[in-house]
């Protein structure tokens, strides 16, 4: 590092240690801007939460949590049940093995082979000896089973009952947001009622406009200066009528 690049580093490690200071000293600050930053948070995934894509975004991050609960417990059952039938075909074979040197035993009294019968009594026992702890651990495997079968089909029921509720949940938004949909275009439609309601109130304008109009106009025929001027018309017109009778009386006489 050249002498630069070292001052610039010692200056930012001073301004990140004055700003961690200043948090720690202000202490309130601090929570307030942590709880600010974590209702901002929730706040932004409940809305995210209100959609279906959200809705479903969530649940299928719960049902891959669930689906691996349930892969857990399935193979821990297998593997319980892989043991206990392991367990039950030793006992098996170890049955046959006790029954078989059982027999030699009483062959060996019959032929007064004393010292033989004994190899076999001690090999005897230890296979019931055997015997008994296998017993009691296939019993313990046995309920282990059972506990371990009752998990998974808790897990299971619970797993089947998150995808129903998902399946159910995301209709339900998606109908709500077409019936919001629905909704906002009616409101649109109100809204163009309301500009038939304005266009109403401009004709209706229009129509006091022409009633006023239409008053003026039957004010003026009636005033003395309409009458003047219709009368002033019905002489030049009287006027030329006797204009036009002469010439014709003039035009008959030659």
């Amino acid at each position: 590092m050249n002498v630069g690049t070292i001052a610039l580093v010692a200056f930012l490690t001073v301004v990140v240690l004055l700003i961690v200071m200043a948090l720690v000293l202000n202490k309130r600050f601090f929570k307030q801007l942590v709880i600010k930053f974590r209702g901002r948070t929730d706040e932004v995934m409940c809305q995210n939460a209100s959609t279906p894509e959200g809705a479903a975004d969530f649940y299928n991050n719960a049902i891959r949590e669930k689906e691996e609960l349930y892969a857990r417990a399935d193979r821990s059952f297998i593997e319980i049940a892989g043991k206990l039938e392991n367990s039950e075909r030793d006992l098996f074979a170890m049955k046959k093995e006790q029954f078989k040197i059982t027999k030699e035993i009483e062959k060996c009294l019959d032929d007064n082979r004393e010292d033989d019968a004994k190899q076999y009594a001690m090999r005897k026992i230890t296979i019931d000896q055997k015997m008994e702890v296998l017993k009691e651990t296939i019993e313990e495997l046995k309920k282990a089973k059972d506990q371990q079968e009752e998990m998974r089909s808790s897990v299971k029921h619970d797993l089947d009952a998150l995808k129903e509720e998902k399946e159910r949940t995301v209709y339900q938004l998606e109908a709500d947001q077409q019936i919001i949909a629905l909704h906002e275009g009616m409101n649109a439609a109100a809204s163009s009622n309301e500009s038939d309601h304005m266009l109403e109130r401009v004709r209706e304008g229009a129509r006091k406009q022409r009633e006023r109009a239409s008053g003026a106009q039957i004010a003026y025929d009636a005033s003395p200066e309409a009458m003047n001027r219709r009368m002033e018309a019905r002489s030049r017109d009287q006027e030329a009528e006797n204009l036009i009778e002469q010439m014709k009386s003039r035009r008959g006489n030659k």
